[in-house]
């Protein structure tokens, strides 16, 4: 298990066990039993869903902590290559998605090529090295989102 879902599985389950523990003894206090039963309950659910989102937003990796877990088994990387090498490019897919998402790739291709050689922040990638891991942001992005490109 990733570090990223060791951290979101302790903030979900620690939060889960505060929020049942509250929900129950509130939903004791206003029902009795039957109150204790249903206050654990959504206390638990709410706990979880409050400590995963918190376990989010403290991430210090942001959006990227999810390709930051899988970049080296995806087929376009190239050996020696770390982390650093790709969180540009990554980067770079996920901002130009949003200002350039309704643009097919092949035809934001030039102006990212460009912008590449901007961002790149001391990455050893190539462009069209780069340019598989942008392309892979955006079609996880499409997914996420539910879009079809043309």
């Amino acid at each position: 298990m990733s570090t990223l879902q060791k951290d979101h599985v302790f903030g979900a389950g620690g939060s889960a066990l505060a929020g049942g523990a509250i929900g129950g003894a509130v939903g004791g206090l206003l029902a009795g039993v039957p109150g204790f039963a249903i206050g654990g309950v959504a206390g638990t659910a709410l706990g979880a869903v409050i400590g995963h989102k918190t376990a989010e937003a403290r991430d210090k990796r942001g959006d990227l902590g999810h390709f930051q877990q899988i970049y080296q088994a995806m087929p376009y990387h190239v050996d020696g290559m770390t982390w650093d090498d790709y969180a540009p490019a990554y980067r770079l897919g996920l901002d130009s998605y949003v200002t350039r998402g309704a643009t097919p790739i092949a035809q934001a291709g030039e102006a990212l090529e460009a912008e590449w050689a901007r961002v790149r922040d001391g990455s050893r990638l190539s462009w069209p090295q780069a340019e598989q891991a942008v392309v892979h942001a955006w079609s996880e992005l499409d997914k996420s989102l539910g879009c079809k490109r043309v």
